[in-house]
């Protein structure tokens, strides 16, 4: 597998909501792509998604009028995994069920060429076991992406224990090319590596919950205005060679003996679980407001990190 091999078509297995956003973010950065759902209704739901996301990517100055007219003909919905036979690579976003994964894969190496690769948006299954499902191990790769994957540079990369140096480097030119920054994984561990960060930051957050420390809106306004000033900029090493390494030596020893290192599923997320009850109260400012909230900052944050994409040279 040659990593000069050009992608110009793109396999999508899964249009739900985070494939529609991976579909989006591919249309918009000029490659064909087919998309695969086992729900027909989901090819009306994916156009709506595109046309709209392309829109606004349009109306922030990060795409040109003319670099959208077309999508519609490079779009092309199918209703079988067979009519994915042509791609150059695919990305898997299906339900974390390991037999419908299984299914998609082998379904798939019966159909397409030797040298295409087969990647995957889990971040829960290990890629090395996802890997056994397929013939050609050497080229199938974790892909996680993010949501809104078409605003996002967010992207990781995770290969597997038979996972070829090849593939790596493909993924990450179709990630660039989608215009993200890869972050590539030496090797894999459960979760990736933002996943493991964000969970270790929920199961504290919890427990200063649930040891009475503060309410649930104290403990949110106090991440926000602390650690979500600063993070789009600096990752947590950046961050502490900017404010101090010794302080936080010095912090870590009295601090880690007391951070929540517990292994099960802290009781207040049972109960939230059990009862389908969220944590805050959304008949004020419903849950879509703030869906549309989200996705209006998540340009203004891509445009304020390019702004300081400077000081990564």
């Amino acid at each position: 597998m040659s990593t000069n091999r050009e992608i110009k078509k793109i396999g999508l297995a899964g249009l739900g909501l985070m494939g529609q956003g991976i579909s989006a973010s591919i249309i918009a950065s000029g490659f064909e792509l087919i998309a695969y759902s086992r729900t027909a209704a989901r090819e009306g739901e994916a156009i709506k998604h595109i046309s709209s996301s392309l829109q606004k990517l349009v109306e922030r100055g990060i795409l040109k009028e003319s670099d959208t007219k077309d999508w519609e003909s490079r779009f092309k919905y199918v209703g079988n995994l067979e009519g994915l036979k042509d791609c150059d690579f695919i990305v898997e976003t299906v339900g974390e069920d390991l037999d419908l994964k299984k299914l998609v894969y082998q379904t798939l190496e019966s159909v397409i060429s030797d040298d295409c690769i087969i990647s995957t948006n889990t971040s829960g299954i290990p890629v090395s076991v996802l890997q056994e499902f397929v013939n050609k191990k050497d080229r199938f790769i974790g892909m996680h992406w993010a949501e809104p994957a078409e605003i996002t540079r967010y992207l990781e990369i995770a290969p597997g224990k038979q996972t070829s140096k090849q593939t790596v480097e493909i993924t990450k030119k179709v990630g660039e090319m989608c215009g993200k920054e890869p972050t590539i994984l030496n090797f894999e561990v459960p979760g990736l590596i933002s996943n493991r960060l964000m969970y270790a930051m929920m199961r504290e957050a919890i427990h200063l919950v649930e040891t009475g420390v503060a309410d649930i809106e104290t403990v949110d306004r106090s991440f926000r205005n602390d650690i979500g000033w600063w993070a789009t900029l600096c990752g947590p090493f950046r961050w502490m060679d900017l404010t101090g390494l010794k302080t936080y030596a010095k912090v870590m020893e009295g601090m880690f003996p007391d951070l929540n290192n517990s292994t099960e599923v802290p009781e207040l997320m049972k109960k939230k679980v059990e009862t389908d009850t969220l944590f805050y109260d959304y008949s004020k400012h419903t849950n879509e407001e703030w869906e549309e909230a989200w996705a209006e900052f998540t340009h203004d944050l891509r445009e304020l990190a390019a702004k300081y994409d400077y000081l990564k040279e």
